[in-house]
């Protein structure tokens, strides 16, 4: 008769999936991340502009490298800048683990912030301007911010600090939503994946070496312990 297929003379081999390496964390490349530029100058003048959909930071890449024209010709006056919240997500794949993967998206939808080095004027508007060969702008603009009478408006004392400060959480860090440490216990945190997706709670710790985070959460006056990857546990800003 012949061997059981898994009796003595069965032959094991490793398939791909038993004898694979998990690959480890991967960041934003340097040449991608989001930068954060100098704030504080004292010569640029910040304006809000708005943006085509999911455009803001292909926008800012654009106008970084638009260059005036005329007696200005070569000049490159614009500061562009995208405020942006990070997170960490592992695609599922089967049963297979996969790496997590970094990612950055805007923090304002459809917005960004744009220094111009003296100010707005007709030479650094007509950069802007600039359109397609189908009538688009060709760096993905919709407006910029400002009034009818006066034309794009500089942004207030009260803006500028909101910004400045957010541009200092983001050097420091504490943009990061899912950070891969340095969570602490009852620090309030959101729940990015499951039934209670979008559900605010304690974090608690991690189990499972760290993959698996748990976070308290209350539900009808009853708490209860919810566990959930550790990536998609979401710093609560």
């Amino acid at each position: 008769m012949p061997a059981s297929r898994n009796g003595r003379h069965f032959d094991a081999k490793a398939t791909p999936q038993h004898n694979s390496i998990i690959a480890k964390d991967e960041p934003i490349p340097a040449e991608r991340r989001n930068k954060t530029p100098n704030l504080y100058a004292a010569a640029v003048r910040w304006y809000i502009c708005t943006t085509a959909p999911s455009r803001e930071l292909s926008a800012a890449a654009s106008i970084k490298r638009a260059m005036l024209r005329g007696a200005r010709e070569e000049e490159t006056p614009f500061i562009p800048y995208v405020p942006c919240e990070y997170l960490w997500r592992r695609s599922v794949r089967s049963n297979l683990r996969v790496p997590r993967r970094e990612q950055q998206r805007p923090a304002l939808r459809s917005y960004l912030f744009l220094g111009v080095l003296g100010g707005l004027c007709d030479v650094t508007l007509a950069a802007l301007r600039e359109r397609d060969i189908d009538g688009r702008n060709l760096h993905g603009l919709t407006g910029i911010l400002g009034s009818a009478n006066r034309g794009p408006l500089a942004m207030n004392p009260a803006g500028l600090r909101w910004l400045r400060q957010w541009g200092e959480d983001e050097l420091a860090g504490r943009t990061n939503l899912t950070p891969l440490a340095g969570m602490q216990a009852g620090e309030e945190v959101r729940a990015g994946s499951g039934l209670f997706n979008g559900f605010v709670g304690k974090f608690v710790g991690t189990a499972e070496g760290g993959a698996v985070g748990v976070i308290s959460l209350e539900v009808m006056g009853a708490p209860f312990a919810y566990r959930l990857p550790i990536e998609d546990i979401q710093r609560v800003a």
